[in-house]
């Protein structure tokens, strides 16, 4: 994959961005852990398990200097009209430092380079809908407790309007 540098007001974020691997297995796990039970419930992380032992599915880990500090990927519908983001992730020692922003910006490149008229929808709680608004989803249905008791699920589309 390689090395991707990011500009954030005043600074520079570099990052090493690579395809998901088994080996990245306990690290992605320990990120998961990190963000329960405020992001995810713990039920859901045999969800993930079960994701990570999947033979086909587009993930990537990314890296600070040599630490595993975010992950996240993207599925295709069978007719490859729809795309959605899958299992984004920052482990929280580092929320808040752009790691998210470049994960979400890498994987829409990823998707709109390969898939340019294609739909991009997530789903996310309301913790975190507000910072997928920054980058033009909108929201097209909440469900309360729709991940379970106190973490409601926001169902997001990408605005095609916007060009980011």
């Amino acid at each position: 994959m390689g090395f991707f540098v990011y500009k954030m007001v005043g600074r520079f974020l570099y990052m090493r961005i690579e395809p998901y691997q088994q080996k990245h297995f306990e690290s992605c796990m320990e990120i998961i852990q990190s963000n329960t039970p405020k992001y995810i419930l713990p039920f859901e992380h045999l969800d993930f398990k079960n994701y990570l032992l999947r033979e086909n599915k587009t993930y990537f880990v990314f890296f600070k200097d040599n630490n595993l500090v975010a992950c996240g990927g993207y599925g295709l519908n069978k007719t490859k009209t729809k795309a959605g983001l899958s299992w984004g992730l920052v482990h929280k020692r580092y929320h808040n430092q752009g790691y998210g922003s470049h994960s979400i910006k890498y994987r829409l490149h990823q998707i709109k380079s390969d898939y340019p008229e294609i739909e991009i929808h997530l789903d996310t709680s309301q913790y975190t809908y507000q910072f997928f608004e920054k980058f033009g989803f909108i929201i097209k249905q909440i469900t309360k407790n729709g991940y379970g008791e106190g973490l409601d699920k926001y169902d997001m589309i990408l605005n095609k309007d916007l060009n980011l």
